[in-house]
């Protein structure tokens, strides 16, 4: 995974639960943290001290029962909802009751045609990634109906058309590649996941499934023009846990038809790991607190959405309520959006760390649009909430043996590469990963230059000279590596 994770385990202690869905107390910009008392049935955000963002809320009608009040201010409290038969019945008593209207979402995604025309304005004025010489900006309608990004390239000797995808946070993990003078052997095809300019963020539960059948359908495209229909794959940190889900869901259409692509050809899992029941024992305590805290930060901000939906179905049922109701809904979006802004402050801060340290010269201003491009990225809140469902996503991952075993069975030739000084995948979680492939790993991290196989010889770990950025910073030594 990515530093929001290393940022939740510094930040979070697990709260109580007492009848409560509660996000995290923060103090300051994501400092200690404290238990959060039981009150009622309420739903419960964060009392952030010195950062008051609103005052509690409440509805005054008798209708809408409010939460009991809180003596520590600020914190926003949204009523417990009867059963919706039963508000439905108070609230349109001696009417005739209608089915109401189909909720509608505010954040829908621009229609494909103006979404497109959008990307192009955004690489017009200036981003990393921008598709420079050689190489085209496409989009397709991906799960859910959100326009998804992507740019291709043609290559010069009809090997088999490559799809990259990158991390999560800074997708774009194969730029200094791109920029080699040399040109591909294959066609390739580069995507950006929504909530990654310029695809934007589309409301969406779990974006995690959305991306393994987004990256599915990328891999249909390329396939379109690669020889044989067959695609590889070169996937870097996020993108390596996406593939093992479109592995989980291989039952689907899309999927199936993209697996089948993917058969006997090479897949790279660059700074990889994996998640199963146990794994994040075995990465030590701050990892289950990690996955704890972000799966109650998430529970909260679905929590608070299905209340929120829930009035405005009211809302529409009853036209005498709307004006309190619409305030309430508004001041409760306000809330959710400053809570993500300041989960995701911190993050970004370590980001620019992580890329403060110059390049080689002949990249390093790759690294200055990065810097640049974020200082854009963590002020929107699509990038922002993109960032929290998808490290709970993975944290649900239940990647199994059972699963290594299908990847073998289409004969797909895994290359995994892990960096000696990846500081934010240790050599533990590399294990996790190469041991579910039926790969044997020794308990200490082998110096640089080991290659591990497992039994088949078809899936190898290769360990490099690196940190978590290698694809970025090793160009030369990752193209030797995807060479055909």
């Amino acid at each position: 995974m990515n530093t929001i994770l290393l940022t939740l385990a510094m930040a979070f202690v697990p709260p109580s639960f007492a009848g409560v869905v509660a996000a995290p107390r923060l103090t300051g910009s994501l400092g200690g943290l404290g238990s959060v008392p039981a009150i009622g049935s309420s739903v419960l955000a964060p009392s952030l001290s010195g950062a008051a963002l609103c005052a509690p809320l409440s509805l005054s009608s008798p209708l809408l029962p409010s939460a009991p009040a809180i003596a520590e201010a600020p914190r926003l409290m949204i009523p417990a909802l009867p059963a919706p038969p039963v508000l439905a019945a108070r609230a349109l008593s001696g009417l005739a009751v209608q089915a109401a209207a189909p909720i509608k979402n505010e954040e829908k995604s621009k229609s494909l045609d103006a979404s497109a025309a959008a990307a192009k304005a955004l690489f017009d004025g200036g981003r990393a990634g921008a598709p420079g010489p050689g190489w085209t900006l496409g989009a397709f309608e991906g799960d859910g109906g959100a326009p998804i990004h992507y740019k291709t390239r043609e290559g010069t000797s009809g090997a088999a058309a490559r799809v990259y995808a990158g991390g999560l946070a800074l997708s774009e993990s194969f730029e200094t590649l791109f920029a080699r003078a040399e040109k591909p052997a294959g066609n390739e095809l580069f995507l950006w996941p929504r909530g990654h300019a310029p695809s934007e963020w589309a409301a969406t539960k779990t974006p995690f499934d959305a991306d393994a059948r987004d990256l599915s359908r990328a891999v249909l495209i390329a396939a379109k023009t690669s020889p044989g229909g067959k695609v590889e794959l070169a996937l870097h940190s996020y993108g390596v846990l996406v593939f093992q889900r479109m592995i989980q869901l291989h039952a689907e259409p899309a999927v199936a038809a993209a697996l089948k692509a993917l058969a006997g050809s090479n897949v790279f899992l660059l700074n990889a790991t994996t998640h199963y029941e146990g794994s994040d024992k075995r990465l030590g305590p701050d990892a289950a607190k990690v996955a704890q805290a972000t799966k109650m930060v998430v529970d909260w901000l679905d929590t608070g959405d299905a209340t929120a939906e829930l009035w405005e179905a009211t809302a529409r049922m009853n036209p005498f309520l709307a004006p309190a109701i619409a305030a309430w809904v508004e001041q409760w979006r306000y809330q959710r959006t400053q809570f993500i802004a300041l989960a995701a402050k911190d993050f970004g801060a370590m980001m620019r760390a992580d890329l403060k340290e110059p390049w080689d010269k002949a990249v390093d201003y790759i690294r200055k649009a990065f810097l640049k491009d974020l200082d854009h990225d963590t002020k929107d809140p699509g990038w922002q909430e993109a960032l929290l469902r998808r490290a709970n996503d993975t944290f649900q991952l239940e990647f199994s043996t059972e699963d290594a075993a299908r990847i073998r069975k289409l004969g797909i030739r895994l290359e995994i590469v892990h960096a000696d000084g990846d500081k934010l995948l240790s050599w533990e979680n590399a294990k996790i990963l190469l041991e579910r492939l039926g790969i044997e790993a020794p308990k200490e991290a082998p110096p640089s230059g080991t290659v591990l196989t497992d039994k088949t010889g078809r899936f190898r770990a290769r360990i490099v000279s690196g940190d978590h950025y290698f694809p970025l910073k090793k160009r030369d030594e990752l193209a030797k590596i995807l060479k055909p």
